[in-house]
Order: structure tokens, then sequence, then C-alpha cells
């Protein structure tokens, strides 16, 4: 147990300092730029601030300026083809009703590069002797039939078929099990707080009113791995150019 607290308190040193520093700017930025979206007369936020006061102080743990950039990159369009999915076939939407928010977009990466540092600690406190294989069977192609039956009702809508597809190649390229299931697991805990304010606060509905429906809170952790399996593609075709 001492080890893995060692763990977890070597991942903060100055750079951590640094990359809190720019969060915070990049924050005031945005909140001055889409300053009209900002209800100041209800209060604070607590459970909103709480979250991103989490996902900060996580964001800062392990930072690699190399190997964050390129998730954030997967990160971002890859949040823009779910939102593009989501908004265009009405399984949710949002209260300024576009189709998908400009807004929401700069959530993916930072929501993505959170879950990735949650999935580092969390694969470290996994027991060495999980049964990794048959958990993964059971958890990620699990997840793909709930949210095939979820999405169902727009199934003849084309950005459903290539949501379809994209999780079908997940499952087919997966490489290290253990790291899936920690994604997955990681993604989900975040998702639950993410989802439940969005839904509760009206920021964006589903289609079946759920505040929220829990597929949607465990869809974060499945993003966030086909958004690993992104960079990883990405790695394999560059070394291919280079070798060429």
């Amino acid at each position: 147990m001492r080890s893995f607290f060692a763990y977890v308190r070597a991942g903060y040193d100055r750079r951590s300092l640094y990359v809190l520093g720019f969060l915070a700017a990049s924050y005031v930025i945005v909140a001055v730029l889409f300053n009209r979206l900002i209800d100041l007369s209800r209060g604070m936020d607590w459970l909103l601030g709480g979250i991103w006061l989490f996902m900060s102080l996580t964001l800062v743990w392990g930072f690699d300026l190399r190997r964050d950039i390129r998730l954030a990159t997967v990160a971002f369009f890859g949040g823009l083809v779910i939102e593009w999915w989501g908004t265009t076939t009405s399984i949710w939407s949002y209260y300024t009703a576009e189709r998908p928010p400009i807004w929401i977009l700069p959530a993916w990466p930072v929501a993505a590069l959170t879950i990735e540092r949650l999935a580092l600690v969390t694969a470290r406190a996994f027991p060495t002797r999980l049964p990794t294989t048959p958990l993964w069977w059971l958890a990620l192609p699990g997840f793909v039939a709930w949210m095939t039956w979820f999405a169902w009702p727009s199934h003849a809508v084309p950005s459903s078929a290539v949501i379809f597809a994209i999780m079908l190649a997940v499952l087919a390229t997966s490489t290290d099990r253990r790291r899936d299931l920690a994604i997955l697991v990681a993604g989900a805990l975040l998702g639950i707080f993410l989802e439940y304010w969005g839904t509760s606060r009206w920021c964006w509905r589903y289609y079946t009113k759920e505040e929220p429906p829990w597929v949607a809170a465990v869809a974060h952790g499945f993003a966030s791995v086909a958004f690993a399996r992104g960079v990883w593609a990405g790695e394999r075709m560059w070394a291919r150019l280079r070798i060429e």
C-alpha cells in the first residue's frame, strides 16, 4: 500500500505546477469567450466545480507533452465524431440545440487525459492474478452489445453505422486487455459524475430522459479505449512511413 501511494505522489513535480497554471488560464479564456452560457445568478455549482478541480489535479499528474498531445488530438477529433453522431441521431441533445456545440469539444481531450491518468493508477491497483481475459470478454463486448441496443432506434442513420463499425474495430484490435479494462473502469467512474451533472442540469438530455442512462456513463470509458486505440494506430502508421 505504501508503494502505491508513493507511486501516486511521484506523479506530481514542477511540471505539474506549470500545467496547472496553463489550465487555469485556459479555463478563464473559455469562460470569457463563452460567457453568454454562464448564469451566475444561480450561485456556485459545487458539483461542477468539484469535477473540474478533480480533473485538473488528475490531469497534471505524470505530465508528458509528447504523449499527451497525441492523445488530446485523437480525443478532440474522436469527440467530434461522437458528438456528431449523438446530436444528428437525437440520441442526446443540448439546450442550445447545436449539432454539436463547439464549446463541448475541448472537454473531450481534458476528459480523455484525466481518464488516462486514472487508468494508470487503476491498473496498478488491480490484483496481480486478475482474470483479465474473461473480464475483458464480459466487459467490452458486453458494452458494445449494450450500446447497440441503446442506440438501435437510430440504426438506419449513417452516423450510427459509423459508430457501430468503430466499436467493432476497437474490439478487433485489442493488444493489452488489462489496460483496456483499466481505462474502461476509470472512464466509467468519471463518466458517472460527468453524465449526472450534464443531465441533471439539463445541459444535455438523452432520448430516454434518464439522469443519466448508465450506458452513457460507461461510454466514457469505452470512448477512451477507442482514443487509446487511435493513438496506437497512428504510431504504427508513423513507424511504417519512417521505415519506408
